[in-house]
This record gives structure tokens, sequence and C-alpha cells, in this order.
């Protein structure tokens, strides 16, 4: 049997849920071991990939369940009292004991708010405050972005009470935290438990250290590979939509998040943090499989905060010369509902105008500078140039998009996006379709500082290869000549795929070429209309950078014009229509 260490100091713990107790101890093991203390999950605390399971009677054996690098540690909740424990490499264990939840023992008590979904409080899934006490008084935030996680466990559980409870050991009595990191917690029925003690604005430790201004919550299971359950996405909007109301968040803006230094999305992913020096690690947290899903979130909750007026802003970003100017900002708005402006900066006036909102912009006689006004709670940002110069080239605010589909979902690795915006190019520009040139006349493409593969299509759109970067958030602009665009973030993911044609190029087969498929990841996977597809084989699209040709057989029973989808690492492409010929 490999060697184990047993770490003999037991961190202290009890909570008594009915006549269990629960308690935790530090172990360290590589291979498989009798237990020093009986568990029902586990925190791996471990640098790479570990595969761990359990058993009762070191006999019969769970599944192996995968525990990912974690800088907080990766909870596996088994449900079952056990006594081994099996790893794939070295590990820090943490063994818990969380009990086991009483019949009818997490209700939905708590509603807060005549808007808020209902909600478990902690007393009733076991953290009392003579249980569970934090060790010190909450600190409290105005919030201004809400961010998303997975738990990054098991995706199922007879008792989601307990698993709640495990992580809250997990983050006390594994990482010395006052109190559990999450404001708010979702399991995949969609119930609602809520999280540290405090209440709403209450400083929380989920953020990779930039927690200040946030809400977070936490959707139980692992989504790096699939989705969240509807249930459980129901309740996640419900909540953010909650939140955005009680702190006027607009859903669907972005803006500076003053602890990363981030001008982040007001709806976040834990990895977004991950391009702040000040943030304390990385992550692929909350997955790829809840983290493509966030544009769509984003719409959602947006419409249903705006309820009855839902606002359309026209290119809410601006870039201007340094000069003084009127700027007409076109709105859509129901004619029975009513307009508010507020200017946030007092170089920039603003009133009804002939389109819907008239800005007077100031001349500008110092260094570049940004501003906004805010329209029925929405952001317009303006970006004035230095003094004496022109307007910069200028990114639309949803103007970085998947090349195939054209929607703001992240992107990924390798793949093809386009640019909308303003003052890319003054004439067209040839450039080999192969291989793309770095440099455009006088057009350049700057990814995380570095020059990217980019091609000309309009003085307002150009296509970009994304290089291989880091999951989260990277840093792009547009440079022409000396001038450049206000720096913007894009958002990485690792698959996130989109369909430019389905086409039957031979009898029997259908080549989907499509881009996002991101980088080491599974081949992707076909339905054409609700039919699974087998596979040929994936190659590189010739001559099109970016771009992939996967070649599968047809069902035999398919439609002319059957509806075409991939699916890539969890993330499902938008449909195409099957077509007969190039």
């Amino acid at each position: 049997m490999p060697s184990v260490l047993v770490v003999l100091v037991a961190l202290a713990a009890s909570l008594l849920l009915g006549e269990e107790r629960f308690e935790s101890q530090e172990w360290r093991l590589n291979g498989a071991g009798r237990a020093p203390l009986p568990f029902r999950a586990v925190g791996v605390y471990a640098s790479v990939e570990v595969q761990v399971r359990a058993s009762q009677d070191g006999q019969r054996w769970t599944e192996w369940h995968t525990a990912y690098p974690h800088e907080e540690g990766a909870l596996i909740y088994f449900g079952l009292l056990s006594h081994y424990l099996e790893t794939s490499a070295p590990a820090r264990i943490l063994l818990i004991d969380p009990g086991s939840t009483p019949q009818g023992g997490a209700k939905r008590l708590m509603r807060p708010a005549a808007d808020a979904p209902p909600i478990v409080p902690r007393e009733q899934w076991g953290c009392t405050p003579q249980t569970c006490p934090v060790r010190s008084a909450p600190t409290y935030t105005t919030p201004t972005h809400l961010i998303v996680h997975h738990s990054a466990g098991g995706n199922q559980s007879s008792d989601w009470a307990a698993v709640v409870r495990a992580i809250w050991i997990l983050h006390v009595q594994g990482n010395g935290w006052n109190d559990i990191g999450y404001n708010y917690l979702i399991d995949p029925n969609g119930v609602l438990y809520e999280g540290r003690a405090g209440g709403d604005g209450v400083v929380g430790a989920h953020f990779s250290g930039v927690n200040s201004a946030t809400v977070g919550v936490c959707l139980l299971g692992t989504y790096s590979t699939l989705g969240p359950q509807p249930a459980a996405l129901d309740t996640l909007r419900q909540l953010i939509a909650w939140q955005s109301r009680k702190w006027g968040i607009d859903p669907g803006g972005r803006s500076l998040h003053v602890p990363s230094g981030l001008v982040l999305n007001h709806i976040s992913g834990h990895r977004d943090a991950g391009l702040s020096p000040r943030a304390s690690s990385t992550t692929e947290c909350p997955g790829n499989g809840l983290y493509v899903l966030l544009p769509e979130i984003r719409r959602q909750v947006r419409a249903a905060v705006e309820g009855a007026c839902p606002l359309r802003i026209q290119h809410p970003t601006r870039c201007l010369g340094a000069g003084a100017q009127s700027v007409d900002v076109a709105v859509e708005i129901a004619a029975s509902c009513q307009l508010s402006v507020q200017s946030q900066n007092d170089w920039i006036a603003a009133s009804p105008g002939p389109l819907g909102i008239r800005l007077e912009v100031a001349p500008n006689r110092g260094s570049a500078r940004s501003g906004a006004v805010k329209i029925n709670g929405q952001r317009v940002e303006i970006h004035q140039a230095p003094a004496g110069e022109s307007a910069p080239p200028c990114i639309h605010f949803d103007g970085i998009v998947n090349a195939a589909s054209f929607d703001d979902r992240p992107l990924a690795p390798n793949s093809l996006f386009t640019i909308f915006g303003e003052g890319f190019a003054e004439e067209p520009i040839q450039s080999a379709s192969s291989s793309w040139p770095t440099q455009l006349g006088e057009v350049t493409v700057l990814v995380n500082d570095k020059p990217v593969p980019v091609g000309f299509v309009s003085p307002g759109q150009i296509n970009v290869q994304l290089p291989v970067v880091n999951l989260g958030s990277a840093r792009i602009s547009v440079r022409r000549r000396e001038a450049a665009s206000p720096e913007r973030l894009l958002w990485v993911t690792e698959a996130s795929p989109a369909i430019f044609a389905a086409w039957i190029e031979e009898p029997g087969h259908v080549s989907i070429y499509y881009t996002g498929g991101g980088r080491n990841t599974p081949p992707p996977l076909a339905t054409i209309g609700n039919r699974s597809a087998e596979r040929v084989g994936v190659e590189p699209a010739p001559g099109l950078p970016g771009v992939q040709r996967a070649v599968f057989r047809l069902p035999e029973d398919f439609a002319a014009d059957a509806e075409v989808r991939i699916s890539v690492a969890g993330a499902v492409s938008p449909a195409v229509r099957l077509a007969a010929s190039p």
C-alpha cells in the first residue's frame, strides 16, 4: 500500500445536526489508505488535477471524481459515510463530515424583498450562530458587479444542504477564512441558500482577493463540460435581477470594478479577475459550460429589470476629437415610457435631443479623458482625444463578436473574431487569405500588447485571429498610426463554437466550417435536425485562418434544410441551415 502520512493536528469542528456531528481533519495521501476520520466529503489541495474515490469497506469503491487545481481547495462530496480514500497523485486532503440533513431540514423560509427569490437561511441549512460562528465582524460594501461561480464539485447529491455545509467547513476550517466565501449558493434543483453571514452588501471571499464591490453567487456543481440545470439558471436570473434592482446595477452594462482595476461586465465570471495584477490567483471558474451562457443571461436579466420599458441605445461608446462638439445619441423606447439622463462628468452636458439624447461635449485642453452619461441606468461612454488631436479608432460597445455568428459570447483561443467600430482604415486594404499579416497599412490590432493577425473588411469592420491567451479577460486595442482606440477587454473561454456554413460537399457527408473550437479541446459533436451525426474527421480549413472543417456522415433520414449545430466542451453553437452546395 502506498505510504500515508497522517497530520496529527485535527482541525476544530463540531456541528450538531439532529444526532450527528460533522468534523474535519487534515490528511496527506498518495494512493489508497484508511482515513483517520470518517468522511462524507473531502477538500483536495493540489497543483494538478487529482482523481479521488471513496469506499466504506475498502473493497467497493465509488467512481473516480476529478478534483481540479484550486487555490481554495476543490470539494468532492461523496454522501455516504466512508472510511477509505484513494488519490491518483499526492495531495493534501481535508476530510469532512458535514453530517446528514434531517428530512425537511432545509426549507425556503426567507424572502427578504418582494422581488427576491425564496432563500434558505443559514440556520435552516445547519449553520446557526452557535454551530458556525464567524471569526470577526462582517465588513460591508456597495456592490457594482455580480460574480458567478461554480463549486467545482459533484453534480449529483441527495443532500445539497450537506454540500453547502461541507463548503463552509472547507472555507473556514480548511482555508482559515472568516466565513463561507460566497454570498449565495444555488443547487441544481434551483434552491437558493444564504451564504456569508451579515446580509446584503457584506464582503465575501470569492473573487481572487479583489472582493469588495461584488456579490458572489455559486452554482453547486462542475460546469466545465456541461451547462447547469434549467432550474438553477432560472434561480440565478431571479437572484441577479433582484440584486440589480436593489443596487441600481445595469445587468447588461460594464464599468470599472475599482478593486481589480478592470472595466468588467456587471455580470461577470470568477475567471474575469485573472488579468488584474491585484488578483491573488487565476481560475477556470465558473467552467466553460456556464461561462458561455453569461452574455445571454445579461440580456435576459436586463429585459426582466426593464420590464415594459426596454431601452436600446445605438452605439453607447463614442470616441471623439479634442474639439467642442454636439453628439446625438439615438435611443429606442416605447412612447409611453419616460427617459431620464444623468451626466457623470462636468464636461458633458446632456438633454433631450432630436434623436433621443443630445450631448454637448466641452473642448479638451489636456490629456485624453473618458466620461459617461446614464440613460435610464444604461451607460453611454465618451472617450475624448488629447488637446489638438482628432478622434482615435473606436470599438463599439458590443463590437467584439464571433466572426461566424456575430454574437457576443466569449471567444476561444485560435478562433476568428470580428471587431465593429469606427476609424479602423480609410481605404480598402488587401491581405492574403492564407496567412494574414499583423499590420494592414496603418492599422494594427493589439491583444495584451502584442500584434495579432488581422484581415480588412471595411473601415468599420476588421477580422482578427485570437492568439493563445489565458482564460478570462484579455486587453485589446486598435491602433491607426499613432492614435489608439480606448483599451477594451475581451472575454476568453475554452471553446465557443459558431458555424460559418454546413454544406453537402459529397454524397452522404456534410462539411461544417466553424470557428471557436478552442485549443486542446475534444473534437466537435454535431446534430443534424434532431439526430446525432457520426464524425469522419477534423482539419484546418484551407486558406482560412482560425477556421476548422469538420466532416460528418449525414443521417439517413435528414431533411434538406435541417438545422445543424455543433458542440465543443459543453458549449453549443447557434444553428445554421444545411445547404446543398457551397
